[in-house]
């Protein structure tokens, strides 16, 4: 006798109705959900509902208690991803080192940035894995800058091997891991009107925020954690 093969439920009809949905946010209760499904969920739903940032939509708060599920969708050119711990060397300053005090570490950075070519991380093309520039806490704990995102550390630098060694007058972060809120940085107000979002929506960071540039496109985004992993 052949043992019944395991089916996995396929969430696709739910993705799809989130997804053109036009509303920004939208509660579903598990009698709606099992409706549009034709099963009802149950604790394998937490498996796959990363697929729904796939369709620009984060699913928020799952209430047993109302028994319904809240869905937030995400701000346009923004996505969420899932980034394993990494490591970055680079120029470290902090906001004590007065106004400019980034752009002064990222011209110190590139003009040297010979020093450090060998130990920066590759993709399967032999491009730069990343261009990073790190914000934590004082205490490297990775956390937000203090007091209205005025007063903290800056790493400016490329993505290494967590095992990478710095030249003397550079510094390697190793980033933990977390789910980030990934969103083009195209105007000065990006970060600002990111925040606002978060607060409207009662999201909070989970971390310090991130500039990542693509070495390969030249593009900006900001990694805003939401979960640590």
């Amino acid at each position: 006798m052949q043992a019944k093969k395991s089916h996995k439920p396929s969430y696709e009809k739910l993705w799809q109705y989130i997804g053109a949905t036009d509303a920004p946010k939208l509660i579903l209760s598990f009698a709606e959900i099992e409706n549009i499904l034709g099963f009802p969920i149950d604790h394998a739903f937490l498996n796959y509902k990363k697929k729904l940032h796939e369709y620009g939509w984060l699913c928020t708060k799952i209430s047993m208690k109302e028994e319904n599920i809240s869905f937030l969708r995400l701000p346009e050119h923004s996505r969420i991803l899932e980034k394993p711990s990494f490591s970055v060397i680079g120029k470290e300053g902090s906001t004590d080192d007065g106004p400019l005090f980034v752009q002064r570490l990222w011209n110190d950075a590139n003009s040297q940035v010979d020093q450090i070519a060998a130990l920066a991380k590759k993709d399967c093309n032999g491009d730069l894995c990343g261009i990073w520039g790190l914000m934590s806490d004082r205490e490297r704990q990775f956390k937000p800058w203090a007091h209205n995102f005025t007063e903290g550390l800056y790493l400016a630098g490329i993505e290494c091997h967590d095992d990478a060694q710095p030249p003397q007058g550079w510094v390697r972060w190793t980033i933990p891991a977390f789910q980030y809120l990934v969103i083009m940085n195209e105007s000065e107000d990006t970060f600002s009107s990111t925040v606002s979002f978060l607060k409207a929506n009662k999201l909070s960071l989970a971390g310090a925020v991130h500039d990542f540039t693509d070495p390969t496109t030249g593009k900006a985004y900001l990694y805003i954690p939401l979960q640590k992993r």
